[in-house]
């Protein structure tokens, strides 16, 4: 998938107005001042091109005094560097229109390309790696159980300059991570008890009496059983002639 950053003139006319004055670093203790830009302007294929004022200091001019130009054209060139850490978007310095004549005797054309030959080297140190910048991997909710994060990623660039807007294109790739499989908690962040399968209900063995009581039980029924034999024999003696007198008398 492709993205799409457009800055137009005005966008560019506004961070032109943050950025200058410009002091750029050349060499172990030179410098160049770039100052008043103006006429600010989009050269198709090219980039930005403004009128500025320049004051350069540097040892290798061979005074000490800056000199100063008036006007000079400075472009900006936006360009996509491959480098092995990612594309990045490097801009470019360069000065044009600058008359010499108007310049002291003792600067030449080569000095001014030696000028620019600093400056173009700055551009490793005016990018941007926006493919790091642009990269991020996104935790998705514990709510989606089978996935777990969004990995985009930019992975390359191009940028288009026209007359009326700077354009940046990013292509992206986007994967899907799985979530990886964990024990379901509580909400305290306990682990949950494994169910155990529910087993038949064993038959229990009846339990034994004590001693005491299977004394007192014996008891009982060698009572109970004497006195039933007692009755059955009684009830079973034979009748004597004492008896029926007796059952007479009565």
């Amino acid at each position: 998938m492709w993205a799409e950053a457009i800055f137009t003139k005005d966008d560019l006319n506004e961070v032109a107005a943050q950025l200058f004055p410009l002091r750029i670093a050349l060499g172990n203790d030179g410098h160049v001042l770039l100052s008043e830009h103006r006429e600010l302007s989009l050269q198709p294929g090219v980039g930005l091109r403004m009128t500025i004022s320049a004051e350069i200091g540097w040892p290798v001019l061979g005074v000490e005094v800056p000199v100063s130009v008036r006007a000079a054209t400075l472009e900006v060139r936006p360009e996509i560097v491959e480098t092995p850490g990612g594309d990045m978007l490097a801009f470019k310095l360069h000065l044009e229109g600058i008359d010499v004549s108007v310049l002291p005797e003792f600067i030449d054309r080569g000095v001014v390309d030696l000028v620019n030959s600093e400056l173009e080297a700055k551009h490793v140190e005016l990018s941007w790696g926006f493919t790091r910048t642009l990269s991020h991997v996104f935790d998705l909710p514990d709510a989606l159980l089978t996935t777990g994060a969004l990995d985009l990623r930019a992975v390359s660039g191009r940028v288009k300059v026209t007359s009326e807007a700077l354009a940046l294109a990013v292509l992206f790739r986007a994967s899907v991570e799985p979530r990886t499989a964990k024990p379901v908690s509580r909400i305290d962040g306990a682990p949950l008890p494994v169910p155990r399968r529910a087993e038949a209900p064993r038959p229990r063995s009846p339990a034994l009496p004590s001693p005491v009581v299977r004394g007192v039980l014996g008891a009982l029924a060698l009572a109970v059983g004497g006195g039933l034999v007692a009755l059955f024999a009684r009830g079973r003696r034979r009748r004597t002639f004492l008896d029926h007198l007796r059952a007479i008398a009565s």
